[in-house]
């Protein structure tokens, strides 16, 4: 099924909307990826880098009261299992100086008595032998001889058990102020929880995360991510230190996902609004940069239909100024020869001569205005150099009503030709040239070579992505010889031996119309052995030759 063809004018318009909203479509969806993504990236980046600040604070602190665990122990068992206060006292001042409190550190038996506080008051959970394997006791028994951390009535504990082999023979727990780990949070502008490994929160700059028995929110103890809770939108990072404590840092993003939201419809609405425009504005605006080529179409479609006296008077731009004046000389030399074929009826080989040109020429013409009108949409460059070329070609055709030309001109001509192809085809067509220079001044049939080429180029496609042409031109004894040959899809046997037999029987009933338009006016115009003859083999290419008298100009 053959796909319907739009009008130039309709291309026009799909060309500007495409050229016009695709790119700003394509800009305003990838400005808001990239701030998306940015924006993403920032909220993630700096909510991990303060996590990782706190995180690293804590440790630190934490580290320095294992330390100062690890001295006590070694003091105590220095001492054969007792304690000397003004040791104990000189290590908990020299560890917690930098922090300004220096807790309750409680050294306790393995029957629960108390050895040495740094406080006036112990806990009844470390005295009480109800909670003996409950809470820190069991947290000491569970971890035996390493210092570890337990969160217990809201406190944080660092505790030790010393041991002999399997025997208890004491306990070191140390409450670390709560005053400490505020202050590791303190000036941050997200929110900021320490838990342990349950839940249970430590410290905390807010109140509005957890729950009425002191834990964290389970929405907001989910690890790293965005999240959507209750309507609204945060970012959570959370951290496992290794020291019985975990961080998680919270950014509140509701407010930028409402602000982004609105600039995302904005950024539509504008959107919407410039497609509007450019819609309706394209119309108007193809219909005003297509009407030439709508007279330029119109004036084709009198030619065809057998009107010749239609003329294009076109001002609107350089490049259609000269198609028209180069048409309205086109028809005027046309009703020339018109007139002229009438008054030579008599010399029947010149007037069928004049018929074959006649036809060949609008031929060629129209084919190659319908590359232009294609190619007007794709590239403007291209386009106007088509039709500077065209325009030469035309001005050959139509400058004068000889019927012979040096071999110069007509490869002057068929320079234009080349120049077409060259933009329509780009790196799929390639020819050679190789005339020699002795028979340039030579006379041959007008529009002889150009034909040729238009030939190979029509048929050698066929199937392939690339062509190359190669035109030769030599003098042998009294001849002029010039071949054509391609590298194309060539021609089945069958219909090369029809061309053959139309070419012999001077009747044309193949669709290669140009060859024997060729042939057919060699003969005519010379009288002896000249002509045009063709060889071609399928998928390796096709040659054509022709041979004609050598003479010039008295």
């Amino acid at each position: 099924m053959t796909k319907e063809v739009g009008s130039f004018q309709d291309n026009i318009r799909r060309t500007f909307i495409r050229y016009s909203l695709v790119p700003v479509a394509a800009i305003v969806i990838l400005a808001l990826v990239i701030f998306s993504f940015s924006w993403s990236y920032f909220q993630a980046h700096y909510n991990k880098q303060d996590n990782k600040a706190v995180s690293q604070e804590l440790s630190r602190i934490i580290n320095i009261y294992y330390e100062m665990v690890s001295d006590v122990e070694d003091s105590f068992l220095e001492k054969d299992n007792k304690v000397d206060q003004a040791e104990v006292f000189e290590i908990l001042y020299r560890r917690t100086a930098e922090f300004g409190e220096i807790g309750n550190l409680i050294i306790l038996t393995p029957a629960q008595q108390v050895l040495f506080t740094s406080k006036d008051h112990v806990p009844g959970y470390l005295t009480s032998h109800v909670y003996s394997n409950w809470g820190v006791w069991r947290n000491i028994r569970d971890n035996q001889g390493q210092t570890s951390t337990i969160l217990y009535e809201k406190t944080l504990y660092i505790t030790k058990g010393i041991y002999d082999g399997d025997e208890l023979r004491g306990a070191i727990v140390y409450a670390v102020p709560g005053e400490v780990a505020q202050t590791a949070i303190s000036g941050q502008s997200r929110y900021i929880i320490i838990t342990d490994s349950n839940g249970w929160i430590y410290a905390s700059n807010t109140k509005k995360l957890q729950d009425a028995y002191g834990r964290i929110l389970s929405s907001y103890n989910t690890g790293t991510g965005f999240k959507k809770i209750d309507q609204s939108f945060y970012y959570s990072c959370k951290t496992v230190t290794g020291k019985g404590i975990n961080v998680i840092t919270i950014n509140d993003i509701t407010r930028s996902m409402w602000l982004i939201a609105i600039l995302v419809g904005i950024l539509t609405g504008i959107f919407v609004a410039i497609a509007l425009i450019t819609y309706r504005s394209t119309a108007n605006s193809s219909i005003k940069y297509t009407k030439d080529i709508a007279k330029i179409t119109d004036a084709f479609e009198a030619v065809q239909n057998g009107d010749f006296d239609v003329s294009l008077n076109i001002d609107s731009s350089k490049e259609f100024k000269i198609i028209g004046g180069d048409f309205n000389n086109m028809l005027n030399g046309l009703k020339d020869q018109i007139e002229q074929n009438k008054e030579l009826a008599e010399n029947a080989a010149f007037s069928q001569v004049k018929q074959l040109e006649s036809q060949f020429n609008p031929h060629f013409l129209f084919n190659t205005l319908d590359n232009i009108r294609f190619m007007a949409k794709i590239d403007a460059k291209a386009a106007d150099k088509m039709i500077v070329s065209l325009s030469g070609l035309l001005r050959y055709s139509i400058r004068d009503v000889r019927e012979e030309v040096t071999v110069r001109e007509d490869l002057s001509n068929i320079q234009y030709y080349l120049n077409i192809l060259q933009i329509r085809f780009n790196k799929r067509f390639a020819y050679e040239m190789d005339v020699a220079e002795d028979i340039m001044d030579y006379l041959i049939p007008k529009l002889l070579l150009q034909p040729l080429m238009e030939n190979a180029v029509k048929y050698g496609f066929a199937g392939q992505e690339k062509l190359t042409v190669k035109i030769r031109g030599y003098q042998k004894q009294e001849k002029l010889v010039f071949v054509c040959e391609d590298d194309g899809a060539g021609i089945e046997e069958d219909k090369l031996l029809e061309i053959q037999k139309n070419l012999s029987e001077n009747a044309d009933s193949s669709q290669h119309f140009g060859l024997y338009n060729i042939d057919r006016r060699i003969r005519l115009m010379y009288k002896g052995d000249y002509g045009l003859d063709i060889t071609s083999k399928k998928d390796e290419g096709t040659t054509v030759r022709i041979v004609l008298p050598k003479h010039k100009e008295a």
